[in-house]
């Protein structure tokens, strides 16, 4: 498969995603909850924990869970307080608004997270970013050595999309998250399938388009049919096996 036609399909993806033009559906992680400043500390610690609950979730649900969550119980997200908490005590909390699907072992994860932050970085994410010179290869392996300290949070597909979610929805001048690799999701691997294109990984980037292409569009089309229902609306139509004519 040419460069040029991968460059293409990504081209035509990323700018659609980043607004509501996928069936309704762009980067979640973008919204601000009520009263959070982008780029703060606070947001900072938010976008970090709710990341790591976000492995196979919908991205849709698990946001406006996590916004829900943040203006009922903003203390939930924070470092200096996880780090003394009891993970019991984080598990009704964590599921009253349906952010957390498995409470006690999230529970306990979440917890561990907000402890690291304050032992790795006295809470501040910004100081953990800089700390390793906003450079996204080194925050990948620190994260790769510390699998203990950081659990889920450092996984093969949350460590780059956190990374890259902190670049673009916590505006972090993170250098080279857009291209850290990311394991694909079976909705990416079904929207890859159906573009032609081959891979196990896709650059953090291209990874939410294609998991909400899979996810949103692709799964419309039934294996009989020779036509995507949703194709006239799908802006990679063109470039798709079943965006033609039946």
């Amino acid at each position: 498969m040419s460069t040029n036609r991968r460059q293409a399909i990504q081209e035509a993806l990323l700018p659609v995603y980043a607004g509501p033009g996928l069936w309704g559906e762009g980067d979640e992680g973008r919204p601000l909850p009520a009263g959070l400043e982008r780029g703060s500390d606070p947001h900072l610690a938010y976008l970090t924990l709710v990341y790591t609950l976000s492995g196979g979730r919908d991205p849709a649900q698990l946001w406006a869970a996590a916004r829900q969550s943040w203006a009922a119980d903003p203390a939930l997200f924070d470092p200096d307080i996880l780090a003394r908490a009891r993970p019991a005590d984080l598990v009704d909390r964590l599921r009253a608004y349906g952010l957390s699907r498995k409470p006690k072992s999230e529970a306990t994860v979440w917890q561990r997270i907000g402890q690291a932050l304050l032992m790795r970085a006295g809470g501040s994410v910004r100081r953990l970013l800089a700390g390793h010179d906003h450079d996204a290869g080194r925050l990948l392996a620190m994260l790769a050595r510390s699998k203990t300290t950081f659990p889920v949070l450092s996984g093969p597909q949350t460590a780059p999309r956190w990374l890259y979610g902190l670049a673009t929805a916590g505006d972090q001048p993170i250098r080279g998250a857009a291209g850290l690799p990311v394991p694909v999701s079976p909705a990416a691997a079904r929207a890859l399938y159906n573009l032609s294109l081959a891979g196990r990984t896709v650059p953090a980037e291209l990874f939410g388009p294609l998991d909400a292409l899979g996810r949103r569009g692709c799964a419309q089309h039934a294996p009989d049919q020779l036509r995507c229902p949703v194709a006239g609306a799908c802006p990679v139509a063109h470039f798709c096996r079943y965006g033609g004519a039946a």
